[in-house]
């Protein structure tokens, strides 16, 4: 979801030749590769470790990259994205392969981390609802196009993400729409969201441990009041997000899901309400 600049990159790529990874213990065995090999693309994952989150598109991507599996690619799943970056700290693992909303968020003012690899593709991402929900959905895509049209979307991304660069430039909206009404939600006046509060700086929890904050929150109080609802959050792991989706947990999914036609085949997603790209993290020198 981006900056992506190919002389950037490459100026990267030169930087990331010195850096040094520590060799790892940790479960899954393997070691973290020497610095003279650096990952700076996919291209460079054989013989390296690569930490993804279960159930991300990073994960699917790997996935895709080696239907038959890769006997030199080394590929450890975690459940939060925060593991694979203790992990990566940890030099356990010699990068994380993860959505550069995420990425910008480690790597902005922290000497700990770098992003050396940012792809060229966006990946929209929508809010994501049952097949049936065809009613809130309409509301809900009406709130997003207020949202644009009144700058709101625009302070928000700038809040959460620093810059609004390749964040939100995926709607040209001139006017507010008019909201529909005749939606109903899983309980009167609430809209229960689902999201994994763990995936700065789009979901996560304020130092107090206990507030949500981040830009998907920021988002989804903002519909709740445009629609007249408190906004409440199901906390839960992304792997069973969209199974709690089904079982009736929550009204819709607000937590950074990537649109792509497995998703749609399944489930109700709004047209994009913010864009991403899939990056790779790994150690700085020093």
């Amino acid at each position: 979801m981006k900056r992506t600049r190919i002389g950037w990159v490459l100026c990267l790529a030169v930087l990331m030749a010195f850096v040094l990874a520590a060799c790892g213990g940790g479960g899954g065995g393997g070691s973290a590769a020497a610095a003279s090999d650096v990952v700076a693309s996919p291209d460079d994952f054989p013989g390296h470790s690569i930490g993804v989150q279960t159930g991300t598109t990073a994960a699917q991507s790997i996935e895709e990259l080696y239907p038959d599996g890769a006997d030199d690619v080394e590929v450890r799943s975690y459940r939060q994205i925060l593991q694979c970056f203790e992990d990566l700290s940890l030099g356990r693992i010699d990068a994380v392969y993860v959505d550069s909303v995420v990425s910008g968020y480690y790597t902005a003012g922290d000497d700990g981390f770098v992003r050396s690899w940012l792809s060229d593709e966006p990946e929209p991402m929508g809010i994501c609802f049952l097949k049936e929900q065809t009613d809130l959905a309409a509301a809900v895509e009406a709130a997003i196009d207020t949202m644009y049209a009144d700058g709101t979307m625009d302070a928000i991304a700038e809040a959460n993400f620093g810059d609004t660069e390749g964040f939100v430039d995926v709607r040209n909206v001139a006017e507010a729409p008019e909201i529909p009404g005749g939606f109903t939600t899983l309980e009167e006046g609430k809209l229960k969201v689902g999201m994994e509060v763990g995936y700065p700086p789009m979901e996560y929890l304020a130092e107090d441990g206990l507030t949500e904050v981040g830009f998907d929150v920021d988002v989804a109080n903002k519909i709740g009041e445009l629609l007249g609802l408190e906004v409440e959050f199901e906390n839960t792991s992304f792997d069973g997000i969209f199974a709690g989706l089904e079982k009736g947990s929550y009204d819709c999914i607000i937590s950074a899901v990537s649109i792509n036609e497995e998703r749609q085949e399944k489930y109700l997603l709004t047209e994009p309400y913010v864009a991403n790209r899939l990056s790779i993290v790994v150690k700085s020198e020093g």
